[in-house]
C-alpha cells in the first residue's frame, strides 16, 4: 500500500541538515509499505480523509527526537506492539474511514462500519484507564509515538480508539477535528484542565489555528470570553467571526519579542504586553490557552490575574522556556500540562460537531498526496484552521 511518513535509513541524513534549514517536506515522503495486518484487539482502516497536526511537522523535522525514537519507546512499554518497529514510519493522528477487518477479540464493530478514529493509544487492562487512560503508563499519541499513522491507504487502530461516524457527518469534516477539538476541550472545559466559567477571560495563542479555532468557540459555549492572539488581519478577521471578544494582532499591535536575544524574560515587552491587553477592554485574565511554548509561556503566567490558570498542551516554538517563578506562587497561579484527552472527553467533544454546537475551521480540501507540500505551508505560519486530506 502506499503511506506517507519516513523511511529509517534517511532520518541519520535529515538530521545532519541544521534545524533552520529543514523543511517537513524532507521528513514527509510517499512510500511503498505492507499493508498492517490488525491483531486480536485491533482494525484496519481503509481511509477516506485524514488531517494534519503539528506533532507531523515534528515527525518530518525528526526533532527533538526521530519517529523511530519515538514508537521504540511505545514499544518499550507496550511489548504486545513490537510490530511497530520497522524500518518505516506513517504519520499522521487525524483520520476517518471505513472498517475493513476486524481482530478476533474485537466487539461492537464490524466490516463496513464508518468510524472517526480517536488518536490515544492505550492499554485497556490498566487500572488507571478506567479513570483517566491519559495518565496510563501505556498511554501514545496514534501515529506520532506509534506507527500506522493516518496518511495511508489503510491504517491500523486499537477498538478502543474508535467512535462511531454518524450518516449525515461528512467525510471531510469527520478526518479533521479529533485530535485538536479533543485536546483543546480537555484543556479548557474537562475537570482534567481549567474547567472555564462563564465570565471568565481566555487568551487564546494562535487562535487561527487547528487548536486555537476549536478554542474561541469552545470558550463561547461556556459563556467565556475568549482573547484571541492572531498574526495577520486575515486571522484577526477569521476570529472575529467565530465569536472572539477582543482581537490582538501581532502584525499590528504590541505584543511580540517577549524573549531577549539572551534568553533572557523581556520585562518591558511583558509590561508591554499587558497594557495592550487592557486597551482592548481586557483588565482580568483568567485563563491562558498555551501551546507556543518557549516565546510565550513566561508572558502567559505573567499576564494571568491572581489565582490564575494556565494550561499547556504543547511546546511549538520550543520546550526549554523561562518563567520567573515569582509570578507562580506569590500570586497562586497555576500551570496545568495537558495531554491530548480520554476516550470520554473526544467523545464529548466529537458530540458538539455532531450537534452543530461546533463547526471545524477547514482552510482548503486537498488529495493526500498534497501532503508533504502543506506540511511546509503550515510550517511556515500560512495556513489557519485544519487541512483535510482526501484520500484515493
Amino acid at each position: 500500500m502506499w503511506a506517507y511518513g519516513i523511511g529509517k535509513e534517511a532520518v541519520a541524513e535529515l538530521q545532519k541538515a541544521p534545524l533552520e534549514e529543514r523543511r517537513p517536506s524532507r521528513g514527509i515522503k510517499r512510500l511503498e509499505v505492507p499493508t498492517p495486518e490488525p491483531k486480536d484487539d485491533e482494525v484496519l482502516v481503509k481511509v477516506k480523509s485524514s488531517a494534519l497536526n503539528y506533532n507531523s511537522i515534528w515527525s518530518g523535522f525528526c526533532h527533538p527526537l526521530s519517529p523511530f525514537q519515538l514508537i521504540n519507546r511505545h514499544v518499550s512499554r507496550n511489548i504486545q506492539c513490537d510490530d511497530h518497529a520497522q524500518d518505516y514510519a506513517i504519520f499522521g493522528s487525524d483520520a476517518s474511514g471505513v472498517v475493513v477487518k476486524a481482530g478476533k477479540n474485537v466487539m461492537g464493530w464490524n466490516q463496513g462500519d464508518e468510524v472517526i478514529i480517536h488518536c490515544n493509544v492505550i492499554n485497556t487492562d490498566e487500572p488507571v484507564a478506567q479513570i483517566d487512560g491519559m495518565v496510563a503508563d501505556s498511554q501514545s499519541i496514534w501515529g506520532y509515538e506509534t506507527n500506522f499513522g493516518a496518511f495511508a491507504e489503510f491504517c491500523k487502530v486499537k477498538a478502543s480508539q474508535l467512535i462511531r461516524k454518524p450518516n449525515d457527518v461528512s467525510w471531510k469534516v469527520a478526518g479533521c477535528f479529533c485530535l485538536t477539538l479533543s485536546t483543546a476541550y480537555r484543556m479548557l472545559i474537562s475537570p482534567n484542565g481549567a474547567s472555564l466559567r462563564p465570565g471568565q477571560n481566555c487568551l487564546i495563542w494562535g487562535a487561527a489555528g487547528g487548536l486555537g479555532n476549536f478554542a474561541i468557540q469552545l470558550a463561547r459555549l461556556t459563556g467565556a470570553n475568549p482573547i484571541a492572539v492572531v498574526s495577520s488581519d486575515e486571522k484577526e478577521e477569521i476570529c472575529r467571526n467565530l465569536g472572539a471578544t477582543a482581537v490582538i494582532n501581532r502584525s499590528k499591535d504590541n505584543f511580540g519579542d517577549f524573549i531577549l536575544k539572551n534568553g533572557e524574560p523581556n520585562y518591558l515587552a511583558w509590561r508591554n504586553a499587558k497594557l495592550t491587553l487592557e486597551k482592548k477592554g481586557v483588565k482580568d485574565l483568567h485563563v491562558v490557552f498555551e501551546h507556543v511554548g518557549k516565546e510565550t509561556i513566561g508572558v502567559s503566567l505573567f499576564l494571568l490575574s491572581r489565582g490564575g490558570t494556565v494550561v499547556t498542551c504543547a511546546a511549538s516554538s520550543g520546550y526549554n522556556a523561562v518563567v520567573d517563578l515569582r509570578y507562580l506562587w506569590m500570586n497562586l497561579k497555576k500551570i496545568i500540562g495537558s495531554h491530548c484527552a480520554n476516550y470520554y472527553e473526544a467523545e464529548q467533544a466529537a458530540n458538539l460537531v455532531f450537534n452543530n454546537q461546533v463547526t471545524p475551521l477547514i482552510h482548503s480540501i486537498q488529495s493526500i498526496h498534497a501532503l508533504p507540500d502543506v506540511a511546509d505551508a503550515m510550517h511556515s505560519n500560512s495556513t489557519y484552521g485544519k487541512t483535510v486530506f482526501l484520500h484515493d
